[in-house]
């Protein structure tokens, strides 16, 4: 495969990353390793274009709805974290489902809105190829960052594990063998430094590096806590990368990769609507970034891991792939979840996640046809131990938590064929096997009587420790055809079936029947779409349109009842069915030199056909589904004096009215529609060696409600970052 490419410099591992983001209609674009090839003509759209099946191909020529962010749309959009992407992207939301941490990603309608680490996500995550088994390793910071991709719709034939409202995929630059680098330095509002920088270049003949390091600190915060006097939402993050890439011979391509981040952070305060205290929401109703806790809340997590991507040349038609990947992940989170000084419902998570994954692929790449199988194998295990604080509460103890293991493993096998049936005709199938195992053991919830931890106080289990297991089979697949007989027009249609195993509920509960495993729920997807260039490539106008099946759906919410509390915990169980209905559209123009414009709209219309617990009516919408959603960037650059260029970049974004619990749809958890504008401008040298810019984020300073969680103390709610703005500084040599 590497003879098929334009440049022998180019690492095999991109060869085969190409073939699978170009060539794969279900793919989940997880190739992690592909390079893209900028390809334009005067007054005609910049695309990302990939080299696969002996000739170059567009990523507007993969019959799938994918969104995707290249580096230079990465910096422009101002994007740090994995949450920022929501609001570029139709259908698409993420939000953090506890203050700053534990992301939930939501494709289209389907989600996991759950704090409990041991749930895996409903979208696939993945970076450099490797999988991550818990939303809670989401939150990290973007840095050194190739491109990032959203595929909509269930995965199932190819990658990884199976999911059921799609994939979100990061991938990071790569070493080559031109001595090079940057530095970027962002000063910003609350004192906000981010320092970032990479180099890479030949180590020796055949043995290519490449170092990033990221470092942001914050030591002022957005909010105020009227207990202490102090601001919170200082920010301690550090992160770095180290890359080899060596290639002994032209067959041959091994790609190290290690990595570790810690996050240090304050943890944000939870705007509260206490239930049981009245007088400090009252006095500070109308400021949302003021909030009432404990001194010593904090976030501490520590995350490290390697990925081992060997890919070899078996002849010119044939490649096999290696990805293997290990991460380790620690968190301890404290935080105050009453609003007030009271010690209510101040809690502490200690989650400690370890994984190791091993995919196995063959692919086969001819003019007429493309066939890829392999199998997959992941495991993970997670600790954990909750508490909540209770003593101000009346309740007949003083604080309560839950303790678990969770021991999984997946294996499946999977094959994807694309077969040109004629010139204009592709048949795509693909077929896999999934075997799934899980092992709860040690399952109990604890009470203190006495007094809370900290003072000394003395556990007492309330029930024997639990100890369940769960198996499930599954055989999922898609069918897919697409035509291309129109001038620069592609149009597809698909049927797929997304498979998403069961689990336990990693919350605490008084009845240890809680504790059974929940079933896998199911989707079957049909979608149609198409991807069409206008106007001499100067327009480019993608749409797509979907219905889905959603069957046994797994949600989280109040759905427990307790008769020692007389109300509701939390818990994720299978609640029921669902319908999805859906259209996407994203038009990109480009009038005339300097100027690109994009748009993008999500529409969305979810119903619950069939509930089977009290609580979740028949009728009502999904979570974090708005019906519309809307998104548009414009950046114009041109030339100054011939030495200088100088740009500007203005984006915004809407969401409709949300709905953040789908348990009774109570008022409180609505949040009305809302819009976000950013700016950036500045300038830079002719040949790209430096530049400077400034920005401003939430222009109109509007105040949003980016979660909101029931309690038993009432509705909590975070806000998202108020208007910030910042001087950034970038070098490359």
């Amino acid at each position: 495969m590497m003879k098929l490419l334009n440049s022998r410099k180019t690492p095999l591992s991109n060869a085969i990353a190409c073939a699978m983001l170009t060539l794969s209609v279900s793919n989940s674009l997880q190739a992690e390793t592909v390079n893209p090839v900028p390809i334009k003509k005067d007054n005609a759209i910049e695309v990302i274009m990939v080299t696969a099946q002996k000739r170059v191909q567009s990523i507007n020529e993969v019959g799938v709805a994918i969104s995707a962010f290249s580096d230079d749309d990465i910096r422009d959009l101002g994007l740090t974290q994995p949450v920022d992407l929501a609001a570029q992207t139709p259908n698409l939301n993420i939000n953090n489902t506890f203050s700053n941490s534990i992301p939930n990603v939501s494709i289209r309608g389907i989600g996991l809105n759950d704090y409990a680490v041991n749930n895996n996500p409903a979208a696939g995550l993945y970076i450099d190829e490797v999988y991550l088994s818990s939303p809670a390793m989401l939150s990290f910071q973007l840095f050194d960052v190739e491109r990032v991709e959203v595929l909509k719709g269930p995965q199932g034939t190819l990658y990884g594990r199976n999911t059921t409202a799609g994939t979100v995929t990061f991938v990071s630059k790569k070493p080559n063998d031109i001595t090079e680098g940057y530095v970027t330095l962002d000063y910003g509002t609350f004192n906000r430094i981010n320092l970032e920088g990479a180099i890479t270049g030949e180590l020796t003949q055949g043995l290519n590096g490449r170092f990033a390091i990221q470092s942001t600190q914050q030591n002022k915060g957005h909010q105020y806590n009227r207990a202490t006097g102090q601001d919170v939402g200082k920010v301690d993050l550090l992160s770095w990368r180290a890359m080899l890439n060596w290639q002994p011979v032209d067959e041959l391509d091994v790609l190290l990769n290690v990595h570790r981040g810690r996050d240090k952070s304050d943890t944000w305060l939870v705007k509260v609507d206490n239930s049981f205290i009245t007088q400090d929401d009252d006095f500070y109703s109308g400021d949302p970034y003021s909030s009432a806790g404990r001194a010593d809340t904090f976030v501490d997590i520590t995350s490290e891991g390697a990925a081992l991507t060997i890919n070899w040349d078996v002849n010119d038609d044939t490649i096999l792939t290696s990805v293997s990947g290990y991460e380790k992940y620690q968190r301890r989170h404290v935080e105050d979840r009453d609003g007030s000084k009271l010690i209510q419902l101040d809690g502490e998570f200690n989650n400690n996640i370890e994984q190791l994954s091993q995919e196995l692929r063959l692919t086969y790449v001819t003019d007429q046809w493309v066939l890829i199988g392999g199998a997959f194998f992941g495991t993970d295990k997670i600790t954990t131990r909750d508490r909540f604080d209770t003593s101000d509460l009346p309740f007949p103890f003083k604080a309560v938590g839950n303790e678990y293991q969770q021991k999984s493993s997946s294996r499946g096998l999977f094959i994807h064929s694309e077969y040109a049936l004629t010139d204009h005709y592709k048949l795509t199938t693909g077929l896999r096997y999934t075997d799934e195992s899980k092992e709860f053991t040690d399952a109990f919830t604890f009470i203190y009587t006495d007094t809370i931890p900290s003072k000394g106080g003395t556990q007492t289990n309330i029930f024997t420790p639990v100890n369940n297991d769960y198996d499930v089979n599954d055989v999922s697949g898609k069918i897919g055809i697409d035509y291309s007989d129109l001038d620069d027009t592609l149009l597809y249609a698909s049927i797929s079936k997304g498979f998403k195993s069961g689990n336990f509920q990693g919350q605490l509960t008084f009845n240890p029947a809680d504790l059974a495993a929940f079933g896998e729920e199911e989707v079957i997807a049909y979608e149609v779409g198409f991807k069409t260039a206008l106007a001499a490539n100067r327009v480019q106008l993608n749409g797509a349109a979907f219905f889905y099946d959603y069957s046994d759906m797994q949600i989280y919410g109040p759905i427990f009842y307790s008769e020692q509390l007389k109300t509701n915990l939390f818990g994720i169980t299978n609640v029921g069915d669902a319908e999805i209905k859906g259209l996407e559209l994203d038009l990109v123009l480009h009038p005339f030199d300097g100027l690109t414009i994009k748009f993008g709209l999500g529409l969305l219309d979810t119903k619950v056909t069939k509930s089977v617990v009290a609580g979740i009516k028949v009728g009502s919408e999904l979570a974090n589904s708005p019906k519309i959603n809307f998104n548009s960037n414009i950046k114009y650059s041109w030339s100054l004096n011939g030495t200088l260029n100088a740009d500007v970049v203005f984006n915004s974004s809407y969401k409709d009215q949300v709905a953040y619990d789908i348990v009774n749809q109570p008022a409180a958890a609505i949040e009305n529609g809302y819009t976000l504008h950013n700016l950036r401008l500045g300038i830079s040298s002719e040949d790209d060696i430096w530049a400077i810019h400034l920005y401003g984020k939430n222009l109109s300073n509007v105040q949003y409600r980016s979660q909101v969680l029931t309690s038993t103390v009432g509705f909590g709610a975070t806000y998202g970052i108020p208007r910030t703005y910042g001087i950034a500084f970038n070098y490359n040599w």
